[in-house]
Formats: structure tokens, C-alpha cells, sequence
């Protein structure tokens, strides 16, 4: 790499934010869909991220590659498609029918899946393993999103005669005023729309206004569940391929609907009228385990100016300050994983100074 790859082209090409949007801007989203599938099949502590980071970077070190930057999602393998028959019972009625989802999920054969949401709902642990709770889970967890939702967006207006107006009243600054409330949200809403309106801009479906008002509450109701953390820039792209994949699911499932009757299961689970519900269940399962990356507390509960200015003999850039999650992960798999599968690759980005917080952040 190093005869062939220059220090421009290399920190032209590593720039993205691979690990904290899961490799959202790395490929089209049909693809980012297949390395998702293989993500959450292969566990909820999502540690197939670090050798996706790897092969990544393989994958990008052949200077040939380098110089064709441009055509590299155009270079993603073609995937092969599963049979559409019977496909329910292929993938659910079988005593091990988790493990082999999870299998399919790995090798990208739920691409053309019919029932690849219940999949991603399985491996994220929004549904159970027994199929005899499905429904009732389903339900609860659609209760619990309506009642987040009604406890967080509100309409001032529709009190206002049920209020003290000496509280609550357009310029009232009293924390217990509605109003005081709503002109909060109204700037937390304000700064999720503007994400969300550059989601996905090549694809229509993300144009759509009513899309966009989903993306936008679930993002907004997450954010006032999580005060700590709020919303951050970037999780609009993480959620906006959940919300894909349930509406394409939920089209596939009313096209089969209208030759034959399909089973309570599927009609609850696949319920259109509850895309916004699921989405929220799993989405806040995703962030369960992404959350720390987008934290911009300090990591390991390092206190004081002391701790923070303990010189550290030959440090490098990314070594010093606080140390977040995100950057620990990121500075381990370069240091450890990168260095046990490329070593020259490891060299030579260790001598251009190249920290994986450049391409990895």
C-alpha cells in the first residue's frame, strides 16, 4: 500500500462516519440493508461492526481500488435472492428457526425477504424467541409508544382552559408551563427536521412529508425519553432504514392480502397503521447498545482536571483527552484488530498519522 496509495488519496477516501451510523453512507441503502441484516443477526452487541471496519479497509488498500474510488459501491457483490414460497414457514416454523434466520441474516439471504422486519425485530430482541408471545409483545409495545407519544407531544391549546393561566400562558417561563414546554420542543423538533430532511435525498419514499413526520417523532419522543443524551446528529440515519424496511414489508404483505387471507399473526405483526410504533421498539433496542456511541460523556467515569492533564510519555493525538466510547472502539480496532490483520496497513497509517477517528467517527 504504501508503493502505491499517496497520503492524499488515502485521507480523500477515509473520511466517513463508519462506525457510528453502522456504515450508513458507506453503500445504496438495498445494500446497507443486506450488511444490517448480517449486523443484528449476528447479536445485539453489534461486534460484527469491528470486522466489517476491517474488511473495509482490505478491502480499500489494493491500489487499483484506491484510484477508483468513485466505483466502489458499484463494486458490492451481487446478492442472491430467496425463494418467495412458503416463505413464512421457511423462515418461523421450525424448532430452530432463530438460528437459522440469524444464519440467513449473515449471509445476506434475507434481501428479498418478505419478512425481513419480524427478522431484524427477532435479532434485536423487540420479539421474544417463543412465537406463542409475539402478538401479546407486539401490543404492549405498541401501548407503551402510544403513551410516550401522548405524554410528549402536546398541544398547549387544547388546556388551556384546564391551566392556571398565571402559568400557563404563551410567555410564562414557569417549568411547569405547557407553553414553556412546547417552545422547548418546538427547537429540539426544529433541529431532528433538518436532519431528517436530508435522510436518504436520492430516494422519494424519504421525501414524502408523512415519512418525515414519523422519522421525526420517533426521534423527538426518543430524545425526551433519554434527556441525558437527547438527539444527536446521526441517528435519523440509523432509524430511517428501520422505517424502510417495515413499509416495504407492510406493501408486501397487502399485495399478498388481496388473494388470500393470511393468519391473526401476520395481520397483527404486519399492521400498517403500526409502522411508527415498531419503529420506535426497535430502534430504542438499537440504541440500547449504540447509545454510547453518540454519548459525548467521558468514558470509564474519568473525573477532574488531574485526570484529564496526566501527561502520557509519546502519546499520540488520539490518546490524549477525555476519552469517550465511540473513540475507544474505534482506537481499538485499529490498534488491535487492524494490527492483527494488516500490519503494513497499520504502519502506514500510523506513520501518515492517520487516526481512526479521520474515517471512523
Amino acid at each position: 500500500m504504501t508503493r502505491h496509495a499517496d497520503e492524499a488519496n488515502l485521507r480523500v477516501y477515509i473520511h466517513k462516519r463508519w462506525v457510528r451510523l453502522l456504515f450508513g453512507r458507506e453503500f445504496p441503502l438495498q445494500d446497507l440493508l443486506v450488511v444490517w441484516d448480517a449486523l443484528f443477526a449476528d447479536g445485539l452487541s453489534l461486534s460484527l461492526v469491528d470486522y466489517i471496519f476491517i474488511a473495509m479497509l482490505l478491502y480499500i488498500r489494493d491500489a487499483s481500488l484506491l484510484s477508483k474510488q468513485k466505483n466502489f459501491n458499484k463494486r458490492i457483490p451481487m446478492l442472491w435472492f430467496l425463494s418467495h414460497r412458503k416463505e413464512w414457514e421457511e423462515l418461523f416454523v421450525n424448532n430452530n428457526y432463530l438460528a437459522t434466520i440469524r444464519q440467513k441474516g449473515i449471509n445476506g439471504q434475507l434481501r428479498s425477504s418478505r419478512f425481513r422486519s419480524i427478522c431484524w425485530k427477532l435479532f434485536l430482541c423487540v420479539l421474544p424467541q417463543d412465537k406463542s408471545q409475539w402478538i401479546n409483545r407486539i401490543k404492549e409495545l405498541r401501548a407503551w409508544y402510544s403513551s410516550i407519544k401522548e405524554r410528549h407531544i402536546t398541544n398547549p391549546r387544547k388546556v388551556a382552559g384546564q391551566q392556571d393561566l398565571m402559568i400557563n400562558n404563551p410567555l410564562s417561563q414557569d417549568e411547569g408551563s405547557l407553553w414553556n414546554k412546547f417552545f422547548q420542543d418546538k427547537e429540539l423538533r426544529s433541529m431532528i427536521e433538518q436532519d431528517v430532511k436530508r435522510t436518504f435525498p436520492e430516494m422519494q419514499f424519504f421525501q414524502q412529508e408523512n415519512v418525515r413526520k414519523i422519522l421525526t417523532d420517533v426521534l423527538f419522543c426518543y430524545a425526551r425519553e433519554n434527556e441525558q443524551l437527547l438527539y444527536k446528529q446521526g441517528m435519523h440515519e440509523l432509524l430511517a432504514p428501520i422505517v424502510f424496511i417495515l413499509h416495504c414489508d407492510h406493501q408486501a404483505f397487502l399485495h399478498a392480502s388481496e388473494s388470500a387471507q393470511p393468519s391473526e399473526e401476520m395481520k397483527t405483526l404486519l399492521n400498517p397503521d403500526y409502522l411508527e410504533h415498531d419503529a420506535y421498539a426497535m430502534f430504542s433496542q438499537l440504541m440500547e447498545t449504540a447509545e454510547p456511541w453518540f454519548s459525548t460523556f467521558e468514558h470509564d467515569g474519568q473525573k477532574g482536571k488531574e485526570t484529564l492533564m496526566t501527561p502520557i510519555p509519546f502519546a499520540r493525538p488520539q490518546d490524549l483527552g477525555p476519552t469517550i466510547a465511540i473513540v475507544t472502539k474505534v482506537n481499538q480496532i485499529q490498534d488491535h484488530l487492524l494490527k492483527k490483520h494488516d500490519i503494513e496497513l497499520y504502519m502506514h497509517l500510523n506513520r501518515l498519522e492517520i487516526a481512526p477517528q479521520i474515517y471512523g467517527l
